[in-house]
């Protein structure tokens, strides 16, 4: 293109090329993700005003109500003073040099404001000192209007032709620079939206994994915990008691004749039952000993850190809370036999075998619990040198 200096030196040509160049590579390596659209606008104002002749810069912004607002203005004197705050000036669409280059589309330049007829101050600009010359040009994004960039100069006639073409580069870098921002703040709501319904989903799936492998653990007749909590609460107790010597005591209880109940009184009268002694178990256990259903009519009992002694008491309990039950079917009563094995630091298996397992442990209170069947039922049998010779036998 012709560029027209009148008067000027090839020296000063070339400075005023540089310096627009300056501006155009640092306006090209601004960031989109500045903090907000005020600040990268302030960026890029300053920008132009480091780099071109000009007194302030000032853009305003299309509004959603279709008037143009001061977003921010910089002076060449305030560079660095960037928390000064102007007072935000409006213009309708048409109204004085930025409203015409908002209505028009076109650049606008106001050589001599005070005798320039499309410059005008509203009620807002009274006590505005007023410029001597002002380039207004309208920023657009694709085909629509964002914005119109304002620069001034206290002097009539300061700004040539140099400035009108480079504003006009300036002005599609700052339609760009917006869009890109806006497009980026849209991404990020996107993703920040997705991201927060994702973690919603992910807080959703745990909940529902949490519930469906407690509802897994759960016997859904009685609410007791079953097996597949039982083994994996038992390895902590066991392991306890090997580490810190905490004694246990692990309690196999079966309901007396409870196949003769289901034949007698029906399966629904059985389930009752089962409930019921379930809900008198939870009353006898503590909160930090295990309870489950452990299948049919039958129910385990782990108490920690308990003694043998005071298993054996904890076991006689809930013999006579079960015993004491009443019911609506006439001289009902439901017994219970229940066997013992207690373990401690110390102990071994009856053959000598150190290495415990639940299973173990289980298969010992059981052999005491047939001995108690054997001895007439509704007994605590306590798994002792008496039961040994039978836990023998069964190897």
């Amino acid at each position: 293109m012709d560029i027209v200096h009148d008067g000027d030196g090839l020296e000063t040509v070339i400075i005023d090329l540089l310096n627009s160049l300056s501006a155009v590579k640092d306006l090209s390596e601004l960031n989109c993700q500045a903090g907000d659209e005020k600040e990268l606008i302030r960026h890029a104002l300053t920008i132009l005003i480091q780099n071109q002749d000009m007194e302030r810069c000032s853009l305003f912004l299309l509004n959603e109500q279709g008037v143009l607002v001061n977003l921010t203005g910089l002076s060449i004197n305030e560079q660095s003073n960037s928390s000064r705050e102007y007072a935000p000036l409006q213009f309708k669409i048409g109204e004085g040099v930025i409203g015409i280059a908002a209505e028009t589309g076109d650049l606008q330049h106001c050589q001599n404001c005070q005798k320039d007829e499309r410059f005008s101050l509203n009620d807002k600009q009274k006590n505005q000192e007023l410029p001597g010359s002002i380039i207004s040009v309208p920023i657009f994004v694709g085909k629509e209007l964002v914005a119109v960039l304002n620069i001034s100069h206290p002097q009539p006639y300061h700004f040539n032709d140099w400035h009108l073409r480079m504003l006009g580069i300036y002005k599609n870098m700052l339609g760009q620079l917006i869009s890109n921002y806006r497009l980026f703040q849209q991404m990020e709501d996107q993703i920040s939206k997705r991201t927060s319904k994702l973690e919603q989903a992910l807080v959703d799936i745990k909940a529902l994994k949490d519930h469906f492998e407690s509802m897994s653990m759960i016997d859904e007749l009685t609410g007791l915990y079953n097996r597949r909590y039982f083994y994996e609460q038992s390895d902590i107790a066991i392991a306890n008691t090997k580490r810190y010597g905490q004694a246990l005591c692990l309690l196999v209880l079966d309901l007396d004749h409870f196949k003769e109940v289901n034949d007698t009184y029906g399966h629904g009268f059985g389930d009752d039952v089962l409930v019921r002694v379930s809900k008198v178990l939870q009353q006898q256990v503590r909160e930090s000993d295990i309870l489950i259903r452990y299948g049919g009519e039958e129910f385990v009992v782990i108490f920690t850190n308990t003694s043998c002694s005071h298993g054996e008491v904890f076991a006689e309990r809930i013999r006579k809370a079960v015993e004491s039950l009443k019911w609506e079917k006439d001289n009902f009563i439901q017994t219970t036999s229940i066997g013992l094995y207690c373990l401690n630091k110390e102990c071994c298996l009856p053959d000598g075998n150190k290495d415990i397992n639940i299973d173990k442990l289980v298969h010992l209170a059981d052999t005491a619990l047939y001995s108690a069947k054997d001895q007439g039922r509704n007994k605590v049998v306590v798994f002792n040198n008496e039961t040994l010779e039978k836990y023998s036998e069964n190897q």
